[in-house]
């Protein structure tokens, strides 16, 4: 990463990292590290440079984060380019990605899990998955539906915590 301090640069990386576990690319992360330690808002030429990303790499991640709440556009009087400033209440980021990124994850997941356990039933009856791999199978898909389930449940009132 140019023109950025090691600390910087670390955070930024770290929130890259963290963004993956949520299931966005990791420039999505770094972009939100470098702009919630800028003194300043920055604009995409800015944030492509400093972090060594195509412009268009930069465009998309910002867009994504704007999509979050996680950033906000401004412009100046004299340029007619957008600049980008992070979201400083990381808690509305945080149910942000919550509502919109955790929870179709989870009902993605459910569903799958769903459609996984009928297409079993079919290859047991016609004799591709034997009874008893069959039960096992079955018992353990069916916790993995209860977790997600549980997770759903659960979801909106770590939201509210958040608040």
């Amino acid at each position: 990463m140019k023109n950025l301090t090691q600390s910087r640069s670390e955070f930024a990386e770290l929130l890259g990292r963290t963004a993956q576990a949520f299931g966005l690319t990791p420039s999505v992360g770094q972009i939100y590290g470098l702009l919630y330690l800028s003194a300043q808002p920055l604009s995409l030429d800015e944030i492509a440079e400093s972090l060594d990303l195509s412009k268009a790499s930069a465009s998309i991640g910002a867009r994504q984060l704007e999509v979050l709440h996680a950033v906000q556009v401004s412009s100046k009087d004299s340029d007619r380019r957008d600049y980008w400033e992070a979201r400083l209440e990381p808690q509305e980021v945080l149910q942000k990605m919550m509502s919109s990124v955790l929870m179709p994850r989870l009902t993605n997941a459910h569903n799958r899990l769903e459609g996984l356990l009928e297409r079993m039933e079919v290859e047991k009856n016609s004799g591709g998955l034997s009874g008893p791999e069959f039960t096992v199978c079955q018992k353990r898909i069916q916790q993995l539906i209860t977790k997600t389930d549980h997770f759903k449940t659960w979801l909106p009132l770590i939201e509210r915590l958040v608040k």
